[in-house]
């Protein structure tokens, strides 16, 4: 290791040439300046990341010949042979400047701008190819260039194939010109000074967005009282307490017409809305005071003639070592039914006519074990014995240690009459369950689904394709976020209870791309709280980030269990009557994270829609309701804004822009 030596800075002297005392800023100063004198410089490869559509880009910084490492400080591009493709010029500090030549051979299309003097490069110019690789490509000619230089200002476009393409630029004084016939492989100068003026185009009726925004008949407030997730687990990836609250519409007074339920957080009020016959919502008062927050929600019939709302009981956030979970029943008289707890708080509920006998029974999903996870949770199924609820012993052994269940739906997938249960798992699969005449049994291998492992939110099902068969269509965590999975490089989550408290602790897993290793994904210090030994092994910083998962595992007194994701994408399975085939949704469904799924057609084109609820992010600014842990503070999952995906035929799917489909970001 070379070692440098810093020296210090000059005595200050004063106006007679004498040394003087430095100020306290001073000497700081001089203290920092020693320090990074003795930093060693950090040269790093440039990188270059191509573009594979849908939003997808592959580094390839060293395919390119980008990766000599140096201190780079300053990049333009110009087009040094006059072949038409952009040339890199680099400056690097200490070191003589870089150039690389654009070998690429893919037909393009150049055009340089003449403007009128004083702007004679044209500058603010826009530029437009018609017809070429893409329908439509645009660029903008600014002054300047990229990091600390000046680029030429000539633009070059991808011709693609086509041999008759259209320029179209439009000045900064608001004249047009138009070049017609462009050829592939030509630099093609545009001249100001035969501009014409810009058509003034004709006025377009505004096309009125198909759904309409009427939330202010809603005078719902979330009510949420936060807890500190990470009090219990510290080394959670996100809070599990703060995944909102359930929202159903249920035929709850019998008249017809369905109320709109929506829950709240413990210590709120629920929410009911029900129509008033002109086209809006009027809010029913519900003044109990909630115990505890509420997941699912579902309509439920008793009996014939008698309707109920059960609502489950998510006790997540109560004491208790662990919490107990409960499933309450409010029916419209004082009557009211709780379920028998269990250690797994309530997820998602769903009600069908599990045996055929014509009464609804209900599925209530093991969503979490409190400081457990992400150990899997049970799920129970309860049968209608004369308006009573009585836990099914067979089948919810069959249901034992599920998985971590986000979301469930009832559907025959496989047209026998009988409904089958089907469930959304957080580090698992989309997980199918046959009802053999009121006898479940797991399918889920069988039908290829084993091998989707991912964070999955909602499921539901569909006839995407028109085929006659339902299809499942189910919502993930997304392409958008510091987490990404591929099939031959899951997410993983190595877990145990290390420290002998009674609580899962866990590790997270990330590769690191230059030394292709796994290694811890979190810090050192957020780790070490939780695991102390992990200083003795790993004394410094740079100690800890040289190691890789095996070193870190291997301080642990036993093997961890573990847990992966192997695809974060949400997906639609389409049915091939004897296995299902997994394709993802286009890719604006994949830019923010997905909850709530549902299927109909909405525009009444005779094919089925899909509608996307998305976004995840922190409930408010205290530190205690971080949704995610500090090295993420602040990160915002919300790039979505809730997404209508239109079939059109043959199970394909477009996603409509909000100014088209009318849902749009409502201001905070």
């Amino acid at each position: 290791m070379k070692v440098r030596h810093a020296s210090a800075l000059p005595p200050k002297l004063g106006p007679n040439g004498q040394p003087v005392a430095r100020s306290r800023q001073e000497e700081k100063d001089e203290k920092l300046y020693q320090v990074n004198m003795l930093a060693q410089p950090l040269k790093t490869p440039m990188v270059a990341f191509r573009n594979q559509g849908n939003l997808k880009f592959d580094e390839v910084g060293p395919a390119w010949g980008l990766d000599l490492p140096a201190l780079h400080n300053g990049v333009a591009l110009a087009d040094l042979d006059n072949d038409g493709g952009l040339d890199i010029v680099v400056n690097n500090l200490g070191s003589v400047a870089s150039v690389y030549h654009n070998h690429g051979s893919a037909p393009r299309v150049a055009v340089r701008l003449k403007g009128l003097p004083p702007n004679t490069q044209g500058i603010g110019g826009k530029i437009k190819l018609l017809g070429g690789a893409l329908p439509m490509q645009s660029q903008e000619v600014v002054c300047g260039g990229l990091y600390l230089s000046g680029s030429d200002p000539l633009r070059v476009f991808a011709a693609g194939k086509s041999e008759s393409m259209v320029i179209e630029v439009t000045w900064r004084n608001g004249k047009k010109s138009v070049v017609r016939d462009v050829k592939p492989n030509r630099i093609y100068e545009v001249d100001e000074t035969e501009a014409g003026m810009a058509e003034v185009p004709k006025p377009v009726e505004e096309e009125q967005p198909f759904f309409k925004d009427i939330s202010d008949m809603i005078s719902h407030q979330h009510h949420q009282e936060f807890f500190d997730d990470y009090a219990r687990q510290p080394l959670l990836p996100w809070q599990l307490s703060q995944a909102g609250p359930g929202v159903a519409w249920v035929n709850l007074l019998g008249d017809g017409r369905e109320e709109l339920i929506i829950g709240s957080g413990r210590g709120g009020n629920l929410g009911v809305y029900a129509p008033d016959g002109k086209g809006g919502l009027a809010h029913l008062p519900a003044k109990s005071i909630l115990p505890e927050d509420l997941a699912g929600i579902v309509g439920w019939v008793p009996t014939p003639g008698r309707r109920a709302l059960v609502m489950g009981r998510d006790n997540y956030e109560s004491p208790g070592d662990p919490p107990s979970a409960s499933v309450v029943s409010y029916v419209p008289t004082p009557q009211k039914m709780n379920l028998p707890t269990t250690t797994s708080t309530t997820g998602p509920l769903a009600v069908a006519d599990v045996y055929g006998d014509g009464m609804l029974d209900l599925f209530v999903g093991g969503r979490a074990i409190p400081g457990r996870y992400p150990e899997a949770a049970d799920s129970r199924l309860y049968r209608n014995v004369g308006g009573q609820l009585q836990l099914d012993e067979e089948n919810s052994r069959v249901l034992q240690k599920a998985g971590l269940v986000n979301g469930a739906v009832w559907s025959d997938l496989d047209g026998d009459g009988y409904p089958d249960l089907i469930l959304a798992c957080e580090w698992g699969p989309i997980r199918v369950f046959k009802n053999e005449h009121g006898h479940l049994r797991e399918i889920t291998k069988e039908l290829g689904l084993d091998a989707y492992t991912g964070w999955w939110h909602g499921v539901t099902t569909g006839d995407i394709d028109g085929d006659g068969r339902l299809d499942i269509i189910a919502s993930n965590w997304g392409l958008n976020s510091q987490y990404q999975a591929e099939s031959n490089q899951p997410v993983r989550l190595y877990y145990g209870d290390f420290t002998e408290q009674g609580t899962m602790d866990l590790i997270e897993e990330v590769r690191d791309p230059l030394r292709a290793v796994e290694v811890p994904r979190r810090m050192r210090d957020a780790l070490a709280r939780a695991y102390p030994p992990l200083l003795e092994r790993f004394p410094t910083h740079q100690a800890y980030a040289e190691a890789t998962m095996e070193e870190v595992l291997h301080l642990l007194p036993k093997p961890p269990e573990k847990v992966e994701a192997r695809t974060l994408t949400s997906m639609v399975f389409f049915n091939r009557k004897n296995h299902f085939e997994g394709v993802a949704l286009p890719h604006e469904a994949q830019v923010a994270p997905a909850f709530a799924v549902n299927v109909g057609d909405f525009d009444g084109d005779g094919n089925e829609d899909i509608f996307l609820g998305q976004n995840f992010f922190e409930l408010a600014s205290s530190a205690m309701a971080m949704s995610f842990q500090i090295e993420d503070a602040g990160r915002r999952l919300d790039a979505g804004r809730g997404l209508w995906l239109r079939g059109t035929g043959a199970g394909r799917l477009e996603a409509v822009p909000g100014q088209k489909s009318g849902i749009l970001r409502r201001a905070a």
